[in-house]
């Protein structure tokens, strides 16, 4: 079974890489997210400009907890990049006999270029976008505009308030937005939202680009330059932020 995640979302900064990176982790710590075990996790990051999903810090080809991860970079800016990517992932990466799931960490205007050619690929792929929504009305504009340009790729999706940005009124312009009623009514669309659990500021920025398993590994290594607290938090993170992400399993 094949399932792919395309994160996606406005202008840098509402959180896609590190909601990338936790969705990620949730498949390699599947005994307690409650995600599935799956036999290939490919991770591509789409950026051009500022990889920071798969790179020097993150995700690299290993196997972790018996899942073979792939980590690749392949920088999104056209329709050809689409369709070239695709057509590489099914020619090498993809089988019928294995349980795979792709992450695409992408940037903020790779999903401009998804036209009904790509669509037509990515159909195998069975895509399911998540919006990582910022507290900016450009961020509910941008979601608004891509359902309209893409309606087919936009059926179904999953909106992730990722609450670092504060609670309450801080996503009141998309609370009170059009789309997002056209969106969860369960009419014409099928979506739903999830919150994306907020780490401790200082933890997340000493931690960076750098996976949460890479990160509890080095915390048990003296010298290593991980402290035991920053190891603490992240295990403890992973665990919060796994179990609420394993519900994507049922969106698809």
């Amino acid at each position: 079974m094949i399932k792919s995640y395309f994160v996606d979302g406005d202008k840098g900064g509402v959180g896609k890489s590190f909601a990338s990176r936790c969705l990620v982790d949730s498949f390699i710590n599947h005994e307690v997210s409650g995600m599935p075990k799956i036999d290939k996790l490919i991770v591509i990051d789409a950026d051009p400009m500022n990889p920071d999903v798969v790179c020097e810090n993150g995700y690299q080809n290993e196997t972790v907890n018996d899942i073979h991860l792939i980590g690749l970079q392949r920088p999104i800016k056209s329709e050809d990049d689409w369709l070239n990517l695709i057509n590489e992932l099914s020619e090498t990466q993809i089988n019928e006999t294995d349980d795979i799931r792709l992450v695409f960490s992408l940037p903020s205007a790779a999903g401009l270029y998804i036209t009904e050619s790509v669509l037509s690929l990515m159909a195998l792929m069975n895509p399911l976008p998540i919006w990582v929504m910022g507290i900016n009305a450009s961020s509910t504009n941008q979601l608004e505009s891509r359902v309209g340009k893409s309606p087919m790729f936009y059926q179904q999706g999953v909106i992730l308030i990722n609450m670092k940005h504060g609670a309450g009124k801080s996503f009141e312009f998309w609370d009170k937005s059009r789309i997002r009623k056209t969106l969860l009514s369960g009419e014409d669309y099928v979506w739903t939202e999830l919150e994306l659990p907020a780490m401790m500021p200082r933890a997340a920025e000493l931690i960076g680009s750098m996976p949460l398993h890479t990160v509890i590994d080095k915390g048990t290594v003296l010298g290593s330059g991980v402290a035991i607290g920053t190891r603490t938090v992240a295990q403890t993170y992973r665990g919060i932020v796994g179990r609420k992400l394993a519900a994507l399993e049922t969106s698809l």
